[in-house]
């Protein structure tokens, strides 16, 4: 069965640009004609970007809405997303398709005039890289409940109350959905679990999990010897590595991390691999930084990972775990926190170490303590890790269940 489907992600960059590209590219490789619309990032492969934004005026204007709407919520818990935007977006401003699959489309696609636009029996594939498109407006809803029934008196708002942006927000999307073929697509257990205890989840005609997928011949490991070196990392010390897009994002918890490596230092010579953009914190003298920057490199990326003993991500949540999902792929095992998808990639003592205790640094330290007393079982894990990845999380298995899903949406 021949179809066109076209993929819809505001940028390129992070952790759900990242996996569109990867989705895109699989389904291109499997002979799909598959095609990637973006605003912010590159030009990459085939994808396509909205030049709309080439004029100054408009780029003005962008920037006047960001910061009309961010000054209206509490930054310290998050990104809130207002759905309406500075240019109406029709599907009709695209090629001729026969799948929308949507992934990250906030800032980009006005949400009424574009969702307003498409057919009542096109396909709608919104693959979930987080909470925001069953919520009133937060990616993650952390301790809040509202979305399972109606958001209104948000707690990332400065002004909250029972009909403030959030409650607008969940109205719209409760009068657009039903007028769509729409179909969630969670990237792991925990996400559909949450879609499907949303309210604005129930309006969709079906929710399911596809995993995110890698090349696992682009992502394979280096042998730890050899990468070490190259990064001068002395073969003595515990190599701990950290990633994330930015430093300062507080989900990822980079303090706690640095509060349980600083207690590990009391005892063990510990260097730190560290990539991501934003400034670093002060460390003390008994903690060696390895200090990468952004890395967009596959190839450096592989070398960070392989050249790491083991690999922390201490997110406070996570709907998936793309750089787990990396570092595995390197041979290179994970501890995190018990939280979000993360366990559906990382088996306890088997492909690296879950802490129960989400947020803290006592029960991070227990499992870098293990993890740095334990080298033989570290290695086996790291085995264990890569083979997994080879099992269930590839590229190819993705676009192999995405063309599944779009052939049985599809008219027969």
């Amino acid at each position: 069965m021949k179809f066109k489907v076209n993929h819809f992600t505001s940028q390129c960059y992070g952790g759900t640009g990242i996996a569109s590209q990867r989705l895109n590219k699989a389904l291109i490789q499997k002979s799909i004609d598959s095609c990637l619309y973006f605003r912010y990032g590159t030009n990459v492969n085939v994808d396509v970007k909205d030049i709309r934004y080439n004029s100054w005026i408009w780029r003005q204007l962008e920037n006047y809405k960001i910061q009309l709407n961010w000054h209206s919520i509490n930054i310290d818990r998050g990104i809130f997303i207002h759905y309406d935007w500075i240019f109406k977006s029709s599907i009709n401003d695209f090629r001729k398709t026969d799948i929308v699959n949507l992934h990250l489309i906030f800032r980009w696609l006005d949400l009424s005039s574009f969702f307003n636009s498409i057919p009542s029996q096109l396909p709608v594939v919104w693959s979930l890289h987080d909470m925001n498109p069953f919520t009133g407006g937060c990616h993650h809803a952390l301790e809040c409940d509202r979305y399972t029934s109606h958001c209104d008196r948000c707690p990332s708002l400065k002004k909250a109350d029972s009909r403030d942006q959030a409650w607008q927000n969940f109205e719209l999307k409760a009068k657009l959905y039903p007028k769509l073929n729409l179909h969630f697509v969670g990237n792991s257990t925990w996400t559909t679990q949450q879609a499907k205890n949303s309210a604005l989840g129930k309006l969709a005609k079906s929710i399911r999990t596809i995993h995110l997928g890698i090349d696992i011949k682009q992502f394979q490991p280096i042998d730890k010897t050899i990468a070490k070196a190259a990064l001068r990392i002395n073969s003595d010390h515990l190599a701990i590595a950290f990633a994330c897009a930015d430093l300062s994002d507080k989900n990822k918890n980079l303090e706690v991390l640095l509060a349980a490596i600083r207690q590990l230092a009391q005892t063990r010579a510990i260097t730190l691999i560290l990539f991501g953009a934003g400034q670093m914190p002060e460390l003390n003298d008994n903690i060696t930084l390895v200090n990468l920057g952004s890395l967009s490199s596959s190839h450096l990326q592989c070398l960070a990972y392989s050249a790491a003993d083991l690999f922390v991500m201490p997110s406070r949540i996570e709907s998936f775990g793309l750089t787990a999902l990396e570092s595995m792929a390197c041979a290179t095992p994970v501890l995190a926190f018990r939280t979000g998808g993360i366990p559906d990639l990382v088996i306890h003592r088997q492909t690296g170490w879950l802490a129960d205790q989400v947020g803290s640094t006592d029960a991070l330290y227990q499992g870098l303590l293990w993890m740095a007393d334990h080298p033989k079982e570290r290695q086996q894990m790291g085995s264990a890790a890569r083979e997994r990845v080879e099992r269930q999380f590839t590229d190819q298995l993705m676009a192999d269940r995405y063309i599944a899903l779009y052939q049985e949406l599809l008219p027969s």
